[in-house]
């Protein structure tokens, strides 16, 4: 009897120490390896988690046209609020740094909510067309006109011969 009892304990001791071994030794790894994951997955959402904005020239017979666009480069959707119909403004200051034209100066807008949502990795554009201004160098700023959101100002030097 006391032989099967000693043997019953040493049975249920291993198995317990097995047991003990295999679940520190399992978790360490599975922490590792998914704490290293998380790691790479933050980077990355930092690293591509910004809204991008550019100005390109655009040929165009006779017109100088730009394209203003921001692109979505985070994780999630992204929502735009306005108030009205103008969703863009820009303004082309000389060399001198005088404002030459403002798109919004003397125009007016319909009044009307309106949201546009931008998905992951797709852009918001917009064609602007300059207006036609004597020969030489300027500076072309374009920015969202976006409710309680950052302008993302994008800027372009544009020469007219």
């Amino acid at each position: 009897m006391k032989r099967f009892m000693m043997i019953i304990i040493i049975l249920i001791a291993g198995m317990a120490g097995c047991g003990t071994a295999e679940n520190d030794s399992q978790p360490v790894k599975k922490e590792t390896e998914q704490g290293a994951g998380e790691d790479i997955s933050v980077q990355k959402g930092i690293i591509a988690g910004e809204m991008e904005p550019s100005l390109t020239k655009k040929d165009a017979d006779g017109q100088i046209v730009y394209v203003y666009s921001v692109k979505n480069q985070t994780e999630q959707e992204k929502t735009f609020s306005f108030s009205s119909g103008q969703t863009i403004d820009y303004e082309l200051r000389s060399e001198k740094g005088e404002i030459v034209y403002k798109d919004s100066k003397n125009k007016m807008y319909t009044q009307a909510l309106q949201e546009i949502t931008v998905k992951q990795g797709e852009e918001f554009s917009r064609e602007i067309v300059l207006p036609k201004v004597e020969s030489g160098n300027y500076t072309l700023t374009v920015w969202m006109t976006a409710k309680g959101e950052q302008d993302y100002k994008a800027t372009a030097k544009v020469v007219v011969e």
